[in-house]
C-alpha cells in the first residue's frame, strides 16, 4: 500500500484500495469465467460466453493500465479511461449476477421435467414473475450506479433520468408489453411447456418449443431442422394445437385417405349385393392387416391397444374416399428434432407402405382411375362406328 501510494501521490488510501479491489476482481473473474457459466446453465454449451466475458476483463484491465499511466503522466487526468473501466465492471457484474439469480429462481421456483431422458428446471409462471421483478431492480441500479461514476448527480432529480426513462417506458409500452403479457399467459396457462410438440395455425409444419422468454419464444422446425424466432404475442395470436397433450389415452388420431376405385358389379340385384359385401370386406381386411403389422414393428409408433379406425367418407366422380384414422403413440419429451420427426412423420410413411402392402395382398388398387364418359350418336352407322372406334382407342390407352 505504501508502495503504491508513493508511486501514485495523486491518490487517496480509499482509491488506491479501490484500484486494488478492481485489479484483484477483474483477475478473479477472467479465472473462474467458465466456472461461473457452468454454474448458471450447466447443460449449455458457453464457449462464447466465456470468451465474451473474458474479452470485457481484458478491456477493463487495458482501461485500469491506462488510467494508471496517463494519471502518473498528466495532473489534469480526470480518470475518464478508470470510469470507463468501472462502467464496464458494473454492467459485467450485473449481467452475472442476474444471470445467476436467474439460474436460482428457475430452480426454486420453476417446474421439474424430463426430456430426453434428462431431468431439469423449466420457467414456470412464478419463476418469470421473479426474474421480471430482479430484471427492473437491477436495470435501475445499474443506472443510478453509473450516474454516480460519471458524477451526474443532477440526473437523478425529478427531470432527471428516471423521469426520461418512465416516460420512455409509457410511450414504447404498446411495443414491449404485448410480448411480456403474452409470454406471462403462456407460463401461466401451463398448457405450452419447453419441450412440446405444437403446430400453429396458418403454418404446416410442426414445431418443438425450445424456450420462452419474456419478449419471444424459441421454436425448432420438426421437419426442417432450423430454429424460429417468434414473438411472444404473434404466437398467441394465432390457434396453438399441443401434440404433446392429449385429451384421450387413445393417443393422438390423425386421418390418412385413399382413394380406391369403383368396383364393376354385374348379375341381379342379390349377386349385386354380394359382391359390395365381399369387396367391404377386402377393404376392412386391407386395414386391419396393416393395422397388425404396424404392432409388429418396434420402429411405427402407433398404440397397439387402439385398432385402426375407417369409414367410406366420400363417393367422388372418379373414386371411393376411404379415411383411416390411426392413433400415434404419446410423443416423448424431447428437443431432438429428429426423434420427434420419427415419431411423428416417420409412423404416418410406415402406415402407408403398410396399407400399400395389404392392398397388394387383398387385390385392390389404391390408384385413382380416369372415366371418359362418350355420348354415341345414332344419327347414321358410320357415327356409331367411329364413336365405337374412339371407345376402344381411349379404353386401349387407359389399359
Amino acid at each position: 500500500m505504501e508502495t503504491l501510494q508513493q508511486l501514485f501521490p495523486e491518490l487517496s488510501r480509499g482509491a488506491i484500495s479501490m484500484h486494488g479491489f478492481i485489479f484483484i476482481a477483474n483477475i478473479v473473474l477472467f479465472m473462474l469465467a467458465r466456472p461461473i457459466m457452468k454454474l448458471i446453465d450447466p447443460t449449455a454449451k458457453n464457449d462464447s460466453k466465456v470468451r465474451l466475458f473474458r474479452t470485457l476483463n481484458i478491456l477493463v484491465f487495458v482501461l485500469h493500465i491506462l488510467d494508471l499511466i496517463l494519471l502518473r503522466s498528466s495532473g489534469y487526468y480526470q480518470h475518464y479511461f478508470i470510469k470507463i473501466g468501472y462502467s464496464v465492471m458494473l454492467v459485467y457484474g450485473a449481467l452475472l449476477i442476474y444471470s445467476l439469480l436467474c439460474a436460482q429462481s428457475k430452480k426454486r421456483f420453476g417446474k421439474e421435467k424430463t426430456i430426453d431422458g434428462k431431468p431439469g428446471h423449466i420457467e414456470s409462471y412464478s419463476s418469470r414473475l421473479v426474474d421480471l421483478v430482479l430484471l427492473v431492480i437491477i436495470v435501475l441500479t445499474v443506472i443510478y450506479g453509473l450516474i454516480k461514476i460519471w458524477g451526474a448527480d443532477s440526473l437523478l432529480e425529478a427531470t432527471g433520468i428516471y423521469g426520461i426513462i418512465a416516460a420512455f417506458l409509457a410511450f414504447t409500452s404498446n411495443i414491449w408489453a404485448p410480448d411480456i403479457i403474452s409470454g406471462m399467459i403462456i407460463l401461466n396457462t401451463e398448457i405450452l411447456e419447453d419441450g412440446d410438440v405444437v403446430v400453429i395455425d396458418g403454418h404446416p409444419n410442426e414445431y418443438i418449443i425450445g424456450r420462452v422468454t419474456l419478449i419471444y419464444v424459441v421454436l425448432y422446425d420438426v421437419r426442417n431442422n432450423n430454429r424460429t424466432l417468434m414473438r411472444n404475442s404473434q404466437f398467441t395470436q394465432s390457434r396453438i394445437d399441443n401434440l404433446s397433450r392429449i385429451t384421450s389415452t387413445d393417443g393422438i388420431r390423425q386421418g390418412l385417405l385413399y382413394k380406391i376405385g369403383y368396383p364393376g358389379f354385374s348379375g341381379n340385384r342379390d349377386a349385386r349385393l354380394e359382391q359390395l359385401t365381399e369387396f367391404k370386406k377386402s377393404i376392412g381386411d386391407m386395414f386391419e392387416t396393416a393395422f397388425e403389422h404396424c404392432c409388429n414393428e418396434e420402429d411405427i409408433k402407433i398404440n397397439p391397444n387402439k385398432s385402426f379406425d375407417w369409414a367410406l367418407t366420400s363417393a367422388g366422380d372418379y373414386a371411393l374416399e376411404y379415411t383411416l384414422w390411426i392413433y400415434l403413440d404419446r410423443i416423448p419429451n424431447s428437443k431432438i428434432t429428429s426423434t420427434i420427426r420419427r415419431h411423428l412423420m416417420g409412423t404416418i410413411y410406415a402406415v402407408n407402405e403398410a396399407v400399400y402392402t395389404a392392398s397388394i395382398a387383398e387385390n385392390i388398387d389404391l390408384s385413382t382411375p380416369g372415366v371418359h364418359q362418350i355420348t354415341v350418336s345414332t344419327n347414321n352407322t358410320n357415327t356409331v362406328l367411329q364413336d365405337i372406334n374412339l371407345r376402344a382407342d381411349i379404353e386401349a390407352n387407359n389399359a
